[in-house]
This record gives structure tokens, C-alpha cells and sequence, in this order.
């Protein structure tokens, strides 16, 4: 264990030893969508992501991308967080590069809710995100869509994102599409399904490089004092083929991501 994931153990430990006996939350159901909804006004969360990429067709790989983020509720309808984001790469018999953990970018985020839950049809709200990574700089703007129904969340994610190279002023773009649906068995867990396609193009949208299918099941628990959720993506497949149907030159086989939530 390196010296980084004892350190967050710790906070971790020390943060659950405080933790008040009411959550605020901007409880999540999803591992790759957010919902519309918002913290309350001056509400305060600490979450930390875990996310993990999996098989690259040939020998090993596993890409390993933590996160923890600082949240805070501006009004009760803008949200804003503070994160950093890690990025380490362990690759065997293949030719990819492997990577050490290091900070890769920090972000800074802000969501706006346009309604109240059930006001409309759907409920809408938007997404924006700046994150800074020392020779790229990228902008990530979201629609985001809700909807609750007896037991039932459904969501939609409509996202772009644009990097630039400082140094180069060369450009990337990409387009995701996420969608999922969960059922809440219990005030307390949720079960549910999720699918993500995402496309990569050279400059703005100029063509397309590749593309690839996902889909797998959620699993959501929170309480008074903290949420979890872990999803688990497989891809159905992807273009150009690489192997076997998959795109691996962009994504991997398997995406698995973690998040815990903790009031503050």
C-alpha cells in the first residue's frame, strides 16, 4: 500500500468517527450519471471515487483513477465541488506504458437545478466543469435529466468534453451519452442498471477515432450518516474493431467504479 492510499484510509476512518447523525445528500443512485438534484444551501460533502479500467485485450492492464472531491451547496438549487483527480497505469505483456500515481488535473464544478423535483415532466438542470492539468486544459458541460416515479429514478447524461494542449494548442473532443434506471427496494438500498457510449474525435468534433458500448448493474446503499454506490461495466463493443468485436486502442473491456459520500 503506498503512501497516498494510507493517507486517505486514515481520513477516511476519521471522517466516518465524526460524522454527524443526519446526511444532507445529494444522495447518488448512479455510478456514471448524476441526477438533477442538488444539495441543500451550505450543505457539505466529502466524496471519494474510485475507478478502475480493465483489460486491454492483450496481457495485463488496469487503470486506476481516485478521485476525492470536496462538494458545497451554493443555494439550494447551484451546487458547487472542488476535486483532484489521480491517474495511475500497471500494464504486463503489452505494449503499453505503465504509469505511477500522480495527480493528473484538479477541477472545479458547478450544477443548477431549473426546477423543483416533479414540477415538470422531467427534471432538468445543467453541468459545467473547468479542470486544469499543469498542459491541458479541459471543459466539460453536461444537460442533465431526471425523472422519479413510485420507487423508479431514471436518468439522462448528455456530455461533451473539450481538451486543449497549451503548449501545442492541439484539441480533442468527445461525446457521451449515459443512461441508467434504479429501483429503490428499500428506503435505505436501490438496484439498478446503467449503459454508457462514449466517442472520441480529433479537434472539435472533426471525425471520429473511435467509439464504445457499455452496460451493467448499480448497487446503492445509503443512511443517515454516509451513501455507496458500485457499478460495473462490461463493453459490448465498440469501433474500429481492435479484437474481438471491442475497441481497446481508447477503453477497455471493464469500467468499475466506486463512490462514498460523507456528510461534513
Amino acid at each position: 500500500m503506498n503512501n497516498l492510499t494510507k493517507l486517505i484510509s486514515v481520513s477516511l476512518i476519521l471522517l466516518i468517527a465524526i460524522l454527524p447523525n443526519k446526511l444532507n445528500a445529494d444522495v447518488k443512485n448512479f455510478g456514471r450519471s448524476y441526477t438533477s438534484y442538488t444539495l441543500p444551501a451550505n450543505a457539505l460533502e466529502i466524496e471519494f471515487w474510485q475507478t478502475g479500467r480493465i483489460d486491454k485485450g492483450i496481457g495485463s492492464y488496469f487503470r486506476w483513477q481516485p478521485r476525492v472531491e470536496i462538494e458545497y451547496g451554493l443555494t439550494d438549487r447551484l451546487t458547487t465541488s472542488f476535486y483532484l483527480n489521480f491517474n495511475e497505469v500497471r500494464s504486463y505483456d503489452n505494449q503499453i506504458q505503465n504509469k505511477p500515481l500522480s495527480l493528473s488535473t484538479s477541477s472545479i464544478e458547478f450544477r443548477y437545478r431549473f426546477s423543483n423535483p416533479n414540477e415538470y415532466f422531467v427534471d432538468p438542470a445543467l453541468y459545467f466543469e473547468l479542470s486544469y492539468g499543469g498542459d491541458k486544459i479541459e471543459y466539460e458541460p453536461k444537460i442533465l435529466l431526471s425523472k422519479r416515479f413510485d420507487n423508479f429514478i431514471s436518468v439522462i447524461n448528455i456530455n461533451s468534453e473539450f481538451e486543449r494542449n497549451i503548449a501545442t494548442n492541439e484539441k480533442e473532443s468527445s461525446f457521451e451519452l449515459t443512461m441508467g434506471i434504479a429501483y429503490e427496494v428499500t428506503k435505505n438500498i436501490s438496484l439498478g442498471l446503467e449503459f454508457r457510449n462514449h466517442r472520441n474525435y480529433l479537434e472539435t468534433f472533426k471525425q471520429e477515432e473511435n467509439q464504445a458500448s457499455f452496460i451493467g448493474p448499480t448497487f446503492s446503499f445509503h443512511s443517515d450518516r454516509f451513501y455507496f454506490v458500485i457499478n460495473l461495466l462490461t463493453q459490448l463493443g465498440g469501433s474500429p474493431s481492435t479484437k474481438d468485436n471491442f475497441e481497446f486502442s481508447s477503453h477497455e473491456k471493464y469500467e468499475l467504479r466506486t463512490i462514498l459520500g460523507i456528510e461534513l
